[in-house]
């Protein structure tokens, strides 16, 4: 049978905007890594191919930074809520 948590126990469950979160956090950040690389490649060889500029690196990254930011805080705010319903 499942044993109640302890106090200092973490729930390595994650909720499903969490897990939303960290998706857009894996894509935006693998675009950004494969743009990067195909404007390298582009540059370097010669190539003709369409990669972002620097707005759209920006753009990439902002929205990286604001998912994996909105995916700690969701996090944090469940833990808490978790510890104050423990602790009545």
């Amino acid at each position: 049978m499942d044993e109640p948590m302890k106090k200092n126990e973490k729930s390595s469950h994650y909720s499903i905007s969490e897990r939303l979160s960290l998706l857009i956090f894996v894509i935006s950040s693998g675009l950004y890594i494969l743009n990067v690389l195909i404007g390298k490649a582009a540059i370097h060889w010669g190539w003709e191919v369409f990669h972002l500029g620097n707005v759209g690196e920006m753009l990439i990254l902002l929205i990286a930074s604001i998912s994996v930011i909105a995916a700690a805080l969701h996090r944090e705010a469940a833990e808490d809520s978790k510890q104050e319903t423990n602790q009545q």
